[in-house]
């Protein structure tokens, strides 16, 4: 860090507070906190004590995800949630400390920038970073349990990932369970708030999981919501939530208006704190909260990798018994690539990006899902506390952040025990929550998932596509406004990989390498001014069933 500690948008002296914020606010809304240790003292800038989301007592994941610190006036502490699911970021260097949920924030006080080359070789090969990696070297984010204690200019972080013995459940024992452990979680938040509920809805099995509990619990959410963007197309997964709601007699919201898609990217960058490259598709359901105050939010998060829905899990599980954790991690890289890559490329974005460290992030890889070997399911650990943790809890407490409160019923100490114990017999054929959900809630197993729907053919000329080419060519001059000729060339041109991802991935490698404290403050004013003008609460509803 250099110079002396600056005030952010939140800024103050020792006796600044933060009480609540929302779970992941916008980064010029972020608390920052920034400490620097000297013979006169600690010279302190911004909120002396922040509160993050919501922390339940006793602790339980189920009821919040949270994260924050206290500096006393001598000592800084900070932590977050058991599961670590809140990402909470700190740098520490020499005798100096600052701490955020906003990596832009960190940034803007002109904490060290360097990035972290082979860090970022595995996010272009994942989409995510691992264990406490960022895209920044000197910038890390507390890990599971986390807690960071700073006194005299000096920092320790501590933490715990534990790893259950495998337990000795029958099939039917499994199944009950999954139908048992999530119920407790359930009604320990529906006791907890007695406010309005809106349900994300999927066509998969979580969220119509959650949906079906509050039912046979006597409480219907005040609206169920799914996004889409395919207007009065209806795709399969709203066919599916659709189906589900006319049945249960719960009111449905379609977020369907058409999105700007490289506005919606660049947000969800911001807002994943340049850690993830998912999410987009979710911004309607982020801005319908953003303009419905006081409502809460249940997310489905992790019930799909503690149920093993992973086509691959069943080879994953033979390589790791015989120790092949560099198998895994090729076959990962291999896959998300090919997911991501236009036909007749290999090797994803990082044969763009990183070409030359492929090795060093195949063994970064390999070396992560080998710290879970003691696991009853190596791969399944691994995916939980790194992709499940650093990518997809976004959506709990970045996405589904304006809520006033977000549940997440299988992140309940006792379900994620659960899950991860289970052996692998029990998960191999993928059926186990399928199964769970059919006898808990008889009387709507006959309506398909996703799966089971078909998507209607999209007409090839759609005044959106013109729409949306005008708004992509606007925000990536936006994006970089130094070179805005050139950065519309590169929004036009076709690439290697996908449209979406090729985007990206080149505008996280343009502001990483161009990252600096002016930079960040850029960024930051960027994304104030994209969520001003995005449309919010009822402007994003495209049509209501059950008014």
């Amino acid at each position: 860090m250099t110079g002396s500690p600056r005030s952010s948008r939140i800024a103050g002296n020792a006796e600044a507070q933060v009480r609540r914020v929302a779970l992941m606010p916008g980064a010029a809304l972020a608390p920052v906190l920034h400490l620097r240790h000297g013979p006169a003292g600690v010279a302190l800038s911004g909120a002396a004590t922040a509160r993050l989301g919501h922390r339940p007592t006793p602790p339980d994941t189920a009821l919040g995800l949270h994260g924050g610190w206290d500096w006393d006036g001598r000592t800084l502490t900070a932590e977050v949630d058991a599961l670590g699911y809140f990402s909470l970021f700190y740098c520490s260097k020499g005798s100096e400390i600052a701490v955020s949920p906003s990596i832009l924030q960190l940034l803007a006080l002109g904490v060290d920038a360097e990035p972290d080359p082979v860090a970022l070789a595995v996010f272009h090969r994942l989409g995510h970073f691992l264990a406490e990696d960022t895209p920044f070297r000197h910038i890390k984010v507390l890990p599971p349990a986390g807690r960071l204690v700073w006194r005299d200019g000096v920092a320790s972080v501590s933490g715990n990932v534990p790893i259950p013995r495998e337990a000795g459940l029958s099939r039917s024992q499994a199944v009950e369970a999954f139908i048992e452990v999530p119920r407790a979680a359930i009604r320990r938040f529906l006791a907890d708030w007695d406010g309005p509920i809106v349900l994300p809805l999927s066509g998969g099995r979580d969220s119509r999981h959650i949906l079906l509990e509050m039912l046979h619990q006597g409480r219907k959410p005040d609206m169920a919501a799914t996004f889409h963007q395919g207007g009065r197309i209806l795709d399969r997964e709203v066919q599916a939530a659709r189906a589900l709601t006319e049945r249960a007699g719960v009111r449905h919201g379609l977020l369907g208006h058409p999105r700007g898609r490289l506005r919606d990217a660049l947000r969800a960058m911001f807002l994943t704190q340049f850690c993830a490259d998912e999410h987009a598709q979710m911004m309607p359901m982020h801005d319908y909260l953003a303009g419905t105050p006081g409502v809460a939010a249940l997310d489905g998060i992790g019930g799909d990798i503690l149920t093993n829905p992973d086509d691959s899990a069943a080879d994953f599980f033979d390589r790791a018994r015989r120790g092949d954790y560099d198998g895994i991690a090729r076959r990962l890289v291999a896959g998300h690539g090919s997911v991501i890559s236009r036909p007749g490329h290999s090797g994803g974005a990082g044969a763009i990006h990183s070409p030359g460290l492929e090795e060093a992030a195949i063994a970064r890889i390999a070396e992560a899902i080998r710290a879970f070997d003691a696991a009853p399911d190596p791969y399944q650990a691994f995916w939980f506390w790194n992709r499940t943790r650093r990518e997809i809890a976004f959506v709990s407490t970045a996405i589904l952040g304006p809520a006033a409160r977000v549940g997440c019923p299988f992140l309940s100490p006792e379900f994620v025990e659960l899950g991860l114990s289970l052996p692998f017999a029990v998960t191999r054929d993928q059926r186990l929550h399928d199964d769970a959900i059919a006898r808990a809630y008889p009387a709507f197993a006959d309506i398909p998932y996703a799966e089971g729907f078909r998507n209607p053919p999209l007409p090839r000329l759609r005044w959106a596509r013109m729409a949306n080419l005008l708004d992509g060519l606007r925000v990536a001059a936006m994006a970089q406004p130094d070179r805005p000729i050139g950065a519309m060339r590169q929004f036009l041109s076709r690439k290697p990989l996908h449209r979406k991802p090729a985007d990206v991935y080149r505008l996280h490698d343009h502001f990483v390498r161009k990252m600096d404290e002016d930079e960040a403050r850029r960024l930051i004013a960027l994304e104030d001014r994209l969520r001003g003008k995005a449309p919010k609460g009822e402007r994003v509803v495209s049509d209501v069933l059950g008014d």
